[in-house]
């Protein structure tokens, strides 16, 4: 709970125990009722209404009510209370238990502070492929929008806005919670409290001035998320000295904004999920895209698009990185784009499984314990109710498994060249997105493992930078040699 949600509940507790209590004096219902008061504006006022902390709101304003009638109206303390005074007093309390169990529950949070010595300064950008139609619309006269958000190290920050984690006009908003609370089964006004999130970030400040240009990192979203759900792990690593370029890839997020205000959602009509195929389409546009925002980061950097980034990018020294499907993304774009020269896959699983690959560059697998427990365990051995929770058919599961040993091989062949594979015990496919930590209610759901999620986070966090500063600034790389008794979640699997 934030601190003035905190003492606006105690204070409303104390209030709760004067009504419930004749010991206590007039006086010292009338002093608590006014804190109550006091609290509750100030709340209001300072941190801002949110739906979770609905009942503490209505107790206290119910609870001053009745306080202030028992001082107009009962000339003497009456001891007795009837038996549905009881009954309402019980209630207000555990209307009080369940504000307080949904503001823990689903919280209002910072993301966590970058590990690194610099401040994050961070810009969004709008880029238009004209080269490219749009493949996810009827008109064929459109072509493919791209939003791209860049954190980096900052300079001098004062004067600059520290930037909201979530689009701060209200209509636009709205239908950003909206696209997100959809596939979750939520009415939208269950994530209208994401509005107070803040990020470390500051709009628009100016680069930090460095000898040395900054080494470049693209960074891929998973299908039907976005770039905000790894607003983390860009900030942790421009902390420490890197350009990280999130791509939001229109029409697979579960939302977009636009600098006109306009928001586009997830569209199916071009999934296609078939692991096997040589060439697949989804795959090809994503890898794409990647390809295009390359081009504008040396346009950026060159002067082409006027911006602060001239001269500050180090594009001899690019990786890429992705989750789930933003990590097939970046090993796709690792295999056919040679100027990235670094790459990390987050939990997720290759496509074009019947193609040959040959890479001979640095590249990392870390995967989730529930993606080796599948490999683990042959489709007999997985019970129905762990397949419920994979949300898999046994069908499914099969196939899935006969991918995963077509998957093996690839990563073999990767390890062999100079890669690395690790697991992290504990997690599940989100909890390598900073989704981890909106709600410990989404272990719950299967979507994260019992790792605690700010926990997850940090080593996500450590390894990545640990991958990035030895492929990319050769430094570092102790972490990557083998286990370590700081991480003792982190396995090196052997060969499978």
């Amino acid at each position: 709970m934030r601190s003035l949600e905190l003492m606006l509940t105690i204070i409303c507790m104390l209030l709760l125990v004067h009504l419930f209590s004749y010991k206590l004096t007039k006086l010292t219902g009338a002093v608590v009722s006014a804190a109550s008061g006091v609290a509750l504006f100030m709340q209001l006022i300072i941190e801002g209404y949110r739906w979770q902390m609905l009942f503490v709101y209505c107790v206290t304003v119910i609870s001053i009510n009745v306080v202030m009638l028992r001082r107009r109206n009962t000339p003497t303390r009456d001891k007795t209370k009837s038996p549905l005074a009881y009954i309402c007093y019980l209630l207000m309390g555990g209307l009080i238990v369940i504000s307080i169990g949904l503001s823990v529950y689903l919280p209002v949070f910072n993301l966590p502070t970058p590990t690194g010595a610099d401040k994050v300064g961070t810009q969004s950008f709008y880029f238009k492929d004209e080269r490219r139609d749009e493949t996810f619309t009827d008109d064929p006269a459109d072509k493919r929008e791209l939003m791209v958000q860049i954190w980096y190290p900052a300079g001098q920050t004062k004067g600059s806005k520290e930037s909201p984690l979530f689009p701060e006009d209200k209509k636009v908003f709205k239908k950003f919670i909206a696209a997100y609370a959809e596939p979750l089964n939520l009415p939208p006004f269950v994530l209208d409290y994401w509005k107070y999130m803040k990020s470390n970030s500051y709009e628009d400040a100016e680069v930090k001035a460095s000898e040395t240009p900054y080494p470049v990192i693209i960074l891929n979203h998973g299908m039907g998320t976005g770039r905000l759900l790894h607003a983390s792990q860009a900030e942790n690593l421009a902390s420490h000295g890197y350009v990280v370029v999130a791509i939001d890839h229109t029409y697979n997020t579960a939302a977009t904004v636009f600098p006109d205000g306009h928001v586009t959602s997830f569209n199916t009509d071009e999934m296609d999920m078939d692991r096997n195929t040589s060439s697949n389409l989804l795959l090809e546009v994503w890898t794409q895209d990647v390809e295009f925002v390359l081009k504008q980061m040396k346009e950026l950097n060159s002067g082409g698009i006027q911006s602060r980034f001239n001269g500050k990018l180090d594009m001899g020294n690019i990786g890429v990185m992705g989750h789930s499907f933003g990590g097939a993304t970046a090993f796709n774009a690792y295999d056919s784009i040679s100027e990235l020269k670094a790459g990390v896959d987050l939990d997720g699983s290759l496509f074009n499984l019947d193609s040959k690959y040959e890479i001979t560059k640095p590249f990392m697998f870390i995967q989730s314990e529930d993606f080796i427990k599948i490999q683990e365990n042959s489709s007999k051995e997985i019970s129905d109710q762990d397949l419920t929770k994979m949300n898999l058919t046994r069908e499914e599961l099969i196939k899935l498994i006969d991918n995963m040993h077509k998957e093996n091989d690839i990563i073999n062949q990767v390890i062999q060249h100079g890669g690395t594979l690790i697991d992290i015990k504990g997690t599940a496919h989100y909890n390598f997105t900073d989704f981890q930590l909106y709600s410990s209610l989404l272990n719950l759901m299967g979507m994260t493992g019992e790792i605690e999620g700010s926990r997850g986070a940090y080593i996500v966090n450590q390894y990545v930078l640990d991958f990035f500063d030895k492929h990319l600034k050769g430094t570092g790389g102790q972490l990557l040699e083998g286990p370590s008794p700081d991480f003792p979640e982190v396995e090196f699997p052997q060969i499978r």
